[in-house]
Formats: C-alpha cells, sequence, structure tokens
C-alpha cells in the first residue's frame, strides 16, 4: 500500500504518512484541515460535497503541509459513511460480476437504501458455527455519488485513490498484532455523537454495531442507552458465537471519553478496557498534541494488504 492516507470526516480532512522500514510500517507525520459545518449536504451515508471546488482547495491546502508530493493514497471514512454488514451466502459464483450481482441482491434485503445508489466492496469471513448457509460474507457499502466527488476531487490534485474503507475496518488491522491471535476481542470506536463496537473473532471481524445518539442526553440516559446496546450485543454473541467472554477489548476515542466508556465497556462486558497509549508502537513520534484516535485509522490503512 501506498504510504499515503487520507481521512474525511464532516468536519475535518486528514492526512498522515506512514513510511516502511526494516521494522515495517512507522509513522512519519500527521496533518489536518477543518472544514465548514456545511461543508457537506445533510443525507444519509454522508450526504454529499456542496462545492466539490472547495474540497479540491481543502486538499490543496492539505498538501502544502506535507513534506513530499502524493500521488496515490489510501482514504478512510467515517463508520456511517463507509458501513459494514454480514451475510450468509452458498457457494459464490467465481465470475466478478456475477459474485457482484449476487451480493447486491443479499445487501438488497438488509438495507434501506438504493442498491443501484451504492458502491459495494466485500470479501469472505470466517463462518459462524449457528449459521445456516456454508459461508459469510462482510460487506461494505457507501454512496456512490459522494465517493465519485471525493475520487474526482483528488484527481484534479493528481491523487489517484486505492483502496477504501472505514475507521473501524483500519483500526482492525492496526490492532492486529495486539488483538488477532484472541479467540474473542473488541475495538469500540468513539466518535462525539455515535459509537462503532468490532467484534474480532481470530483476527477476523464477525459483529459491527454503529448506533448514534443525541449530543444533548444527559449523562445519566446516555449511560443507560449505551449498556443497553452493549448487553444486547454480548447477548448476540452467546446466542450466535456460544460465549461472549471478551478477552481484550481496545477503546478508541477522545481523551474525554475515555473514562466514561472504560466504565461502561467495563459494566457491559466484565472486562477491563486497554486504551489507545504509548505502548502501542504506531504511536511513537506523534506529537502530544496529536490525539491517538486521529492517527490509528490512517495507520491502519497504511498497513492494510490488498490482495
Amino acid at each position: 500500500m501506498p504510504p499515503h492516507v487520507f481521512g474525511i470526516e464532516r468536519r475535518r480532512l486528514r492526512y498522515g504518512l506512514f513510511p516502511t522500514n526494516g521494522d515495517g510500517v512507522r509513522f512519519g507525520e500527521y496533518h489536518s484541515v477543518e472544514l465548514d459545518e456545511d461543508f457537506f449536504s445533510d443525507g444519509p451515508l454522508g450526504g454529499l460535497v456542496r462545492e466539490p471546488a472547495e474540497l479540491q482547495a481543502a486538499i490543496g491546502e492539505l498538501l502544502a503541509k506535507g513534506s513530499m508530493p502524493v500521488k496515490e493514497a489510501s482514504l478512510v471514512l467515517p463508520d456511517d459513511w463507509f458501513r459494514i454488514t454480514f451475510s450468509e451466502a452458498g457457494e459464490l459464483p467465481r465470475k466478478p460480476d456475477e459474485r457482484l450481482e449476487l451480493l447486491r441482491f443479499k445487501l438488497k434485503l438488509q438495507v434501506p437504501f438504493r442498491i443501484e445508489d451504492l458502491r459495494l466492496d466485500a470479501r469472505e469471513v470466517p463462518p459462524l458455527a449457528s449459521q445456516e448457509e456454508p459461508r459469510r460474507v462482510v460487506m461494505g457499502f457507501g454512496s456512490s455519488q459522494l465517493l465519485t466527488q471525493v475520487e474526482e476531487a483528488f484527481g484534479e490534485r493528481g491523487i489517484r485513490l486505492g483502496h477504501i474503507s472505514n475507521q473501524s475496518l483500519s483500526l482492525l488491522t492496526a490492532l492486529h498484532a495486539a488483538l488477532g491471535g484472541l479467540d474473542l476481542a473488541a475495538v469500540a470506536l468513539v466518535a462525539e455523537n455515535a459509537y462503532s463496537l468490532l467484534i474480532i473473532q481470530r483476527g477476523e471481524p464477525v459483529v459491527h454495531r454503529y448506533k448514534s445518539y443525541h449530543t444533548e442526553l444527559p449523562p445519566e440516559a446516555l449511560r443507560r442507552f449505551v449498556l443497553r446496546d452493549l448487553r444486547l450485543t454480548r447477548t448476540f454473541l452467546a446466542e450466535k458465537l456460544g460465549r461472549d467472554e471478551v478477552q481484550r477489548i481496545v477503546l478508541v476515542g477522545p481523551r474525554t471519553a475515555e473514562a466514561p466508556w472504560s466504565d461502561w465497556l467495563q459494566e457491559a462486558f466484565e472486562a477491563t478496557p486497554s486504551l489507545l497509549g504509548e505502548e502501542w508502537p504506531f504511536l511513537e513520534g506523534i506529537s502530544p498534541s496529536v490525539e491517538a484516535n486521529e492517527v490509528a485509522p490512517l495507520f491502519g490503512a497504511a498497513c492494510t494488504e490488498v490482495a
């Protein structure tokens, strides 16, 4: 993968450089620029860019902060812009177009979006013991129109975007060394008004939950909302996997969220979460003013191997 990774969120555009040396992928540099509150239109899966020329200008501003030219890069999107779902399947067609047609049909049964408006990426993952069909697929999907807008804006700056993923799947790669060997692990990704919980079994994703909530909820109401959803996930694990003991949970979020979310995860899963701290190798060299949750998904995208 190229060492250059961009991240787009509703209010921020990010860039990370992660060069490879003899010890693997390492942190090089990180920059970001703020975006106006109305930069994107309201809508599902991220909405749309209101003024493509403004996105090109923001990319140019960000590139000016970097130390080297960028020709190819990866892109990381928020979990609600590029979503994840799972599906059981029988034998998958070998021809790519027939395979895509089958997966689109499967996706159509699960999501409330026009399938014709979506871009789909998928790969096979190990099946669950309790499932009815022999195969299982994890599917990522996003707005084709938004992704095209973003690709064209980067293209105008001479950058080709290759691998596109979301924050949770990128974190799965970033934390593979710590979690990949465990029978059951989890990554909790906390944002300002939403959170994701990715359950991992021996390095592969098995469950992904994304939930948004109102930021004006009183603290106790938010606590009840989160605990109810976390416990539903644990019940699902018990039903589908026959076990719900998570061996390790990594909490990824702003420093202000660490205390309450550590308590909630502990209460729901009876396991003390780990934080993204100095023990994580990809944090070496990062300025103390930069929060770990800003950089970790970009690092994971740089480490991703695409077949």
